[in-house]
């Protein structure tokens, strides 16, 4: 799996509206309390494998989940038609779709999203993104 130290790197660098913090897994991400807040979760990641005589070639896809969570109550405190959710999910994505982390080998995309969880405090959405490169096998 690639390291989400370089994605965190590049979003501390941005200039975003509130914190990007890496979380296990995604009942770590819910469980959080700073609202709003970006938290990073690593998802899966299929193998794909081309047979190709002698040596196969192995197609890794690293999914990488972006959780982001709003206030429930925030849209009072903001007025009317401000979208809180859309405000700190746009820069974040802009800063990673079509971006090539270390490692990879096609830039990064994204999978859609969809509402994770809402809960008395918060609402949680998740946006999966995904990139590719290739398992390099290790040679005697």
């Amino acid at each position: 799996m690639l390291s989400l130290d370089p994605w965190l790197e590049r979003l501390e660098a941005a200039t975003l509206p509130a914190p990007v913090e890496l979380a296990a897994n995604l009942k770590a991400a819910q469980e959080t309390r700073r609202v709003p807040g970006v938290q990073l979760v690593p998802g899966r990641d299929r193998v794909t494998h081309q047979k190709r005589i002698p040596n196969p070639r192995h197609k890794v896809t690293t999914e990488v989940i972006l959780v982001t969570a709003v206030a429930r109550y925030g849209s009072a405190r903001m007025g009317h038609g401000k979208d809180a959710l859309a405000e700190l999910r746009e820069p974040v994505l802009r800063s990673l779709i079509h971006w090539m982390p270390p490692g990879a080998e096609i830039a990064i995309r994204w999978n859609g999203g969809n509402l994770l969880t809402l809960n008395d405090h918060a609402l949680f959405y998740a946006d999966v993104l995904a990139t590719d490169y290739w398992w390099k096998e290790m040679t005697p």
